[in-house]
């Protein structure tokens, strides 16, 4: 059962943050509840995190790409997770121009992973496409040498 403080703090962090009652609805629909008060504690402290980090993102103007992805299944990929990966093709890519070098990542994922947006990579696959550009990156360079 939710605590009131949480109760307190999940709205003073939607007054923060500036949320819509719509906006608010559709996020505690994520977890299958229309009220905050029929959080369990586990589901408030996740939902508080993931407000906090808004919140503080907001005020610190420290947003991150991917960052509107915090909070969603567990079982997809962390927004570190993506920025690697993007980092990692813009390493191991030859196309210098950031928007072929996107294409060029979708196509990669797309042609070896059967996955159509980097954002519908799971964790597991994540792990497996870092390793993998590593290893490529590992690779070139001792080409190079």
């Amino acid at each position: 059962m939710i605590r009131p403080e949480q109760i307190r703090y999940i709205h003073v962090l939607k007054n923060i943050l500036g949320i819509d009652d719509e906006t608010y609805r559709e996020m505690l629909g994520s977890f299958a509840v229309c009220t905050s008060k029929a959080l369990t504690e586990a589901e408030a402290d996740i939902f508080i995190d993931s407000m906090r980090i808004k919140a503080k993102c907001i005020k610190n103007n420290c947003y991150n790409k991917y960052d509107d992805l915090i909070g969603r299944d567990l079982e997809m990929a962390t927004p570190p997770q993506l920025r690697k990966i993007e980092v990692l093709w813009k390493e191991i890519c030859h196309n210098k121009e950031p928007k072929s070098r996107k294409v060029s990542l979708r196509v990669f994922i797309e042609k070896k992973f059967h996955i159509s947006d980097i954002r519908f990579i799971t964790k597991k696959r994540a792990e497996k496409i870092i390793g993998i550009m590593e290893k490529i990156k590992r690779d070139k360079f001792l080409k190079a040498i």
